[in-house]
């Protein structure tokens, strides 16, 4: 990075920095750009992207429908509206 493109990065960021700090804050960023440099070399292997460490067989239940005679008493436990559950406010 040269002089002129580092004093507009300073002036974009609305940094103020006396010469030490300036030298130090270049030397900084210019790792900083070598090693992204660096990590852009990098040749991509992988295929797919793996989402699991482990492959998972999903495991899913079929659904049984079931019916509650009571529901009077089921809805007891909680506040209701015309036999609605009211949950709480968002």
């Amino acid at each position: 990075m040269d002089e002129k493109e580092f004093d507009r990065l300073l002036k974009i960021s609305r940094i103020n920095l006396n010469g030490a700090e300036k030298t130090k804050i270049k030397k900084d960023i210019e790792q900083i750009l070598a090693y992204f440099d660096n990590v852009d070399s990098f040749k991509e292997v992988i295929k797919e992207p793996a989402f699991h460490p482990v492959d998972i067989e999903s495991r899913t239940r079929e659904d049984k429908e079931e019916k509650f005679e009571d529901v009077d008493r089921l809805l007891s436990n909680t506040k209701t509206y015309r036999r609605f559950v009211i949950g709480p406010k968002i």
